[in-house]
């Protein structure tokens, strides 16, 4: 999972193409951790926008 929350339309396949080419030699370990807390962040946000929209 890579966030692209707060990243324009026009940016978003730079950001996820620059997210694989950071994660790709990640330890499964490593990975995990960094997987987690993106779905926490999209959890965040999701949570927040909901809240927000009513």
């Amino acid at each position: 999972m890579i966030s692209l929350d707060g990243v324009r339309p026009d940016e978003r396949l730079d950001q996820v193409l620059a997210g694989i080419r950071s994660r790709l030699g990640n330890e499964p370990e490593e990975e995990r951790v960094i997987a987690a807390e993106e779905l926490r962040r999209l959890a965040r946000a999701r949570l927040a926008f909901r809240l927000a929209s009513g």
